[in-house]
């Protein structure tokens, strides 16, 4: 059996350290950061006047379930969520001109203040 050579263990380490690299690399591009949810970015954003709430109220039975639903009176195509106080604002959902869409959460924070263009 033949003895691996100083540059065969040199160019071993060298493909396994390039390899170790690529996958902390993947996996920091894979991992959700606070950044990933627009909706959390919202404390200071700007209502957005044209895409009111037209309804709220909690799920029957369930009283930190809270529900909104949104119109969308802007003329144009918004991606929108509601600013709930001390709590993570839901996900951002597109609303065609005159749609309504309703957003969930859970919170003990109470019900929807505004809402506010999460922009895109």
């Amino acid at each position: 059996m033949r003895t691996p050579t100083r540059s065969h263990r040199r160019a071993t380490l060298a493909s396994a350290t390039a390899l170790a690299l690529a996958t902390t690399a993947a996996l920091a591009l894979c991992t959700p950061t606070a950044t990933a949810t627009a909706a959390a970015a919202a404390p200071d954003a700007e209502p957005l006047e044209c895409a009111p709430i037209v309804a709220q109220d909690t799920h029957v039975g369930f009283p930190t379930w809270r529900w909104a639903d949104v119109r969308n009176d802007c003329g144009r195509r918004v991606n929108v969520s509601v600013q709930v106080s001390g709590w993570p604002d839901p996900e951002c959902q597109y609303l065609a001109p005159g749609e309504t869409k309703r957003f969930r959460w859970d919170s003990t924070g109470g019900p929807a203040n505004y809402t506010w263009d999460c922009g895109g």
